[in-house]
């Protein structure tokens, strides 16, 4: 039974066994099978996939052609509304700009400005005919904006008086709120010129009405610089002729005027018309410059102000030759303004040139001057030292009167005034050298002075020339005194130009420490100068004592009565009282001097003479014209004015 059992298991385990691997092989073979679809499947994706990729290709192109499309259509409507922005914006643009609202004028210009762009890039005779219509309507639109920054222009460019103004800040120009729309529209002028080809000559349209604006609120002080040359002008060499050269006549206008007429208007510092005139020049320059910044674009900015100032400052430099020119041919007094227009062109040249830096015209104009007017100043100190070295001829001759000669007075002022440009002139001295002004004197004449202490210094060099100058006008003195008909008259003369001088040293000495700008004439030549000067005084008071002494020179005579001595005396008194109440007599302290010296040469000899004679005959009786005390009064009233 238990074998039965085991047989039974074995085959049913063989049938189960049967079984499964049956259902492997099935399965395996199912497997197999699979496999194969699936390698089918494979190969027809793959065969898929290459016929759908150019259908996929096409259907991109397809979208990119729809987007075109799409983009043209869009475009093509715009460019059809292109066609129409002339006729839309005709009236807009004919109409012109609202000052107060100026944005939609410009956006009627963009709009139209647009249009020109897209439509240049079609080729089509209706495309070009509707570029011209917006051509043309730019050209209008333009100009009428150029025609409103005109119009804000103008409004506040009708000339100014630049004197009323100290500061470059204070010079008015634009309201703040006008000058912003001048800038906003400058500058869009300039950017929309500049793209559509137009010709606006925005910097042509600025410059005309500032350029008139600068000239309207210049033209005074050319009026003034050319009054002043017409009215102080005199017939004298042909023009171009200097008045100062060595080789020109010492007769000549000029140098009569400066020994014959005493000048009593002496130029003020500061008050030359032409010295207003490159103040206010300088200071219009540079305000206007600075508006034209804040204005105009940078890019045309220089070049605006710079036409803008060409033709004020040719005007400028066309007055300053003519103002150099009658500097050449003026009298000596003159020299003090031609110093100032020099002082004040070097003050400001820098500034010019700053300024007018790409104008090279200008600065040439410029430098013509200054080199003119230096060259007049070093000849015409040298013109005067040497009119002072001789002087006299027949129209220049000094007047029988005694008093303070023209040439001493009017050397002696201009001197004083002359110091007031030390500086100015230390620097003109310096390069010329030590003695310039001697050069072609006579090495031995009376009034060359030593070398200046240090040749290398321009003070210095004035210093000695300012030395030279007096010692020259004390030799003219000496020499003047000998022009002098009447011996007394001689001695006068002397006294009186002597003490002229020496109170112009005086009091113009100790003016200030040794390096104050104060220094008079004094403290500039030195000491020496005035104590020779006091002692050439007191020769001549002596020589004045001996003329009243010959008065009383018939008292000595033996062969005379006493009677005939007083008649002699009588006589010689009369004359010279009389003779003497012609004199000039320049200050009250000179003439009680004289009439001290007078008084005391007559008056003491007369008393001796009149107690060495007691005995009183009626023909001395009669003689006796004067008591001592008369004589006192008649000689103390005769230089009464």
């Amino acid at each position: 039974m238990a074998t039965d059992n085991y047989l039974y298991d074995d085959a049913e385990e063989e049938a189960e066994l049967e079984f499964l691997r049956e259902s492997l092989e099935q399965m395996d073979n199912l497997a197999d099978k699979t496999t194969q679809l699936l390698k089918v499947f494979d190969i027809r994706l793959k065969n898929l996939g290459r016929i759908i990729a150019p259908i996929y290709k096409s259907t991109q192109k397809l979208t990119r052609l729809y987007d075109n499309i799409e983009i043209t259509m869009s475009s093509l409507d715009d460019t059809l509304l292109f066609f129409n922005v002339a006729k839309d914006e005709a009236d807009t643009i004919r109409m012109g700009p609202d000052e107060n609202e100026l944005l939609p004028y410009l956006d009627s210009i963009n709009r139209l400005k647009d249009a020109s762009d897209a439509l240049k890039q079609l080729d089509l005779d209706s495309a070009s005919q509707s570029r011209q219509e917006i051509y043309e309507l730019l050209r209008i639109g333009l100009g009428n904006l150029s025609q409103l920054f005109s119009q804000w222009l103008k409004q506040h460019s009708g000339g100014i008086d630049p004197v009323a103004y100290h500061n470059v800040a204070d010079v008015p120009t634009f309201p703040t709120d006008t000058e912003k729309l001048l800038s906003m529209l400058a500058t869009y002028l300039n950017l929309v010129n500049d793209e559509v080809s137009y010709d606006l000559k925005l910097t042509k349209t600025y410059a005309g009405i500032r350029t008139r604006h600068l000239q309207k609120s210049l033209a005074q002080f050319g009026d003034m610089s050319n009054g002043y040359i017409r009215s102080n002008s005199f017939d004298g060499p042909l023009p171009g002729q200097n008045r100062y050269s060595e080789a020109a006549s010492r007769s000549n206008p000029s140098e009569v005027r400066f020994c014959t007429i005493r000048n009593e208007h002496w130029y003020e510092p500061g008050t030359s018309p032409f010295a207003q005139y490159t103040l206010n020049i300088v200071k219009l320059f540079q305000a206007e410059r600075d508006l034209v910044r804040r204005i105009m674009p940078t890019v045309i900015s220089e070049e605006t102000f710079l036409t803008t100032a060409d033709r004020p400052f040719e005007t400028y430099i066309g007055t300053g030759e003519k103002m150099v020119s009658f500097f050449l041919n003026s009298p000596l007094y003159e020299v003090l303004q031609a110093l100032d227009v020099y002082g004040y062109l070097l003050e400001n040249d820098l500034v010019f040139d700053a300024l007018l830096s790409l104008r090279q015209r200008h600065h040439n104009g410029l430098a013509k001057l200054l080199s003119r007017l230096q060259l007049h100043l070093s000849k015409s100190f040298t013109a005067l030292i040497n009119l002072i070295r001789s002087p006299f001829k027949d129209d220049t001759m000094p007047k029988q009167t005694g008093g303070v000669h023209e040439l001493v007075y009017n050397t002696l002022t201009f001197l004083a005034y002359v110091i007031i440009y030390k500086d100015l002139l230390t620097n003109i001295f310096l390069p010329l050298g030590d003695g310039h002004w001697n050069q072609g004197s006579l090495q031995d004449a009376p009034n060359v002075s030593q070398h200046a202490s240090d040749p290398s210094d321009g003070l210095s060099i004035f210093q000695h020339y300012l030395r030279d100058v007096i010692e020259a006008l004390s030799h003219m003195i000496e020499q003047g005194g000998k022009q002098m008909k009447r011996p007394a008259l001689q001695f006068v003369f002397l006294i009186n130009n002597h003490s002229y001088l020496a109170r112009a040293l005086r009091d113009a000495m100790y003016a200030g420490d040794e390096h104050s700008q104060s220094l008079g004439l004094g403290d500039l030549v030195g000491r020496s100068a005035l104590g020779r000067t006091e002692s050439q005084i007191e020769r001549s008071r002596k020589g004045y004592v001996a003329t009243w002494k010959a008065v009383m020179s018939s008292f000595p005579a033996a062969s005379l009565s006493p009677a005939e001595k007083l008649n002699m005396f009588n006589q010689g008194l009369d004359e010279m009282v009389r003779s003497q109440k012609t004199y000039e007599i320049f200050d009250s302290d000179v003439r009680a001097m004289l009439i001290s010296d007078a008084t005391e040469a007559v008056v003491p000899d007369y008393e001796t003479f009149l107690r060495q004679n007691p005995d009183r005959s009626p023909e001395f009786t009669r003689a006796m014209k004067y008591t001592p005390r008369d004589i006192q009064r008649k000689i103390g009233a005769m230089l009464d004015d």
